[in-house]
């Protein structure tokens, strides 16, 4: 193998991608996990045909994370000397392979999907973590958006611009279109939450802002997909049921099904405290949902497009009402905001996202 991917566990969003990556390089292209599936997630998936290797781990949890350790990592790096590693995250395998790498003399590929205002409030040890691993340990950088990007200016100000490359997060665009063309699904839910149900999503204002687009029109239903913490759950449910609103909880949907429920709904809301960048959006907008979020997403002026297919918004539960009202009263923008929605994520699908990493192994290729 010439290429490799160090990274944490598969993911819905990434599968593809490197189903692409292997058409074009063929065995030339490898990817390494840590493990299957963090405890956390519920997703079941199908994975990707392209050639990948699950090494023996040691787990470690603290306060609901896991961390990996593969020692093994050590000797399928020597003996397989990759000419570029491609690493994502900050697992105790990936630090292994970044020693590696400077005794087998590979290129190094940074791959993140965070960004500057979800890493705040990180502490200085991870700065400087970041810093050193920017500087010393990262001859590319591979954005999940360009606000990832950003982010490796912030610790990195010597990178220049040919050193950036996007590969973005997608939903299986053409799945949603091949199981949503031709079918005339009715829309009989006016607002959806999909996701984890924790704090971070704010699932109780959620509740808040269908109340009060009730009192503003005098019906809102309601549908709510995902699992999460219990307690969060019910007092987002009791809160629906005490003030008359007409809810359906679907609870955790396989992939397969999501295209189904999304036609279902007018509008999706994902009111977010901290997010990455949230695939739930283009899941929505392939499904020609206008997305109601926070600037807490870097989708949020990427591929939410305030007043075009979405609103950005602060957690001002009588904005978000009276923006969501307006677009429920007047069918006219409801349907323009879903065609631009529509045509928005038309660009984030699975090929160009291969595209941007094969295009900095080509770079890391010509150095």
């Amino acid at each position: 193998m010439k290429y490799l991917v160090v990274t944490d566990t598969p993911a819905p969003w990434r599968e593809k991608v490197y189903e692409n990556i292997f058409k074009h390089y063929g065995d030339d292209f490898h990817v390494v996990y840590c493990s299957y599936k963090e405890q956390r997630r519920l997703w079941k998936f199908q994975l990707g045909e392209y050639p990948k290797t699950f090494l023996k781990n040691i787990t470690i949890s603290r306060k609901n994370r896991e961390r990996f350790i593969n020692f093994g990592i050590i000797s399928f790096l020597l003996k397989n000397k990759p000419e570029i590693i491609i690493w994502f995250g900050y697992q105790p395998t990936v630090i292994l392979a970044l020693l590696c790498s400077k005794f087998i003399k590979s290129k190094l590929a940074v791959l993140s999907d965070t960004w500057v205002e979800r890493n705040k409030n990180i502490s200085w040890f991870k700065i400087c973590a970041r810093k050193i691993a920017y500087k010393y340990f990262s001859d590319v950088f591979i954005g999940a958006s360009i606000q990832t990007l950003n982010m490796y200016r912030s610790f990195n100000k010597n990178i220049k611009d040919e050193q950036l490359f996007l590969s973005a997060l997608c939903a299986d665009n053409e799945y949603f279109n091949k199981n949503l063309n031709g079918k005339n699904i009715k829309s009989k839910y006016d607002i959806m939450f999909s996701g984890r149900i924790v704090g971070i999503k704010n699932p109780l204002f959620f509740a808040e802002v269908a109340i009060k687009i009730k009192n503003k029109i005098g019906n809102c239903s309601v549908l709510i997909i995902g699992d999460g913490d219990e307690k969060l759950k019910n007092d987002m449910f009791n809160a629906l049921k005490e003030n008359g609103i007409n809810y359906h909880y679907a609870g955790f949907i396989e992939h397969r099904d999501l295209p189904e429920y999304y036609a279902q709904s007018k509008v999706l809301l994902l009111p977010t405290s901290e997010d990455c960048w949230g695939v739930v959006i283009n899941e929505a907008m392939v499904a020609g949902l206008p997305v109601i979020t926070t600037k807490m997403t870097a989708a949020a002026g990427e591929l939410v497009l305030d007043g075009i297919n979405g609103f950005v918004l602060p957690l001002d539960s009588e904005q978000w009402a009276e923006k969501i009202t307006g677009l429920l009263k007047n069918s006219v923008e409801l349907k323009s905001f879903s065609k631009c929605a529509k045509e928005m994520v038309n660009g984030f699908n699975f090929q160009n996202a291969a595209d941007g990493i094969i295009s900095a192994i080509e770079y890391l290729k010509g150095k």
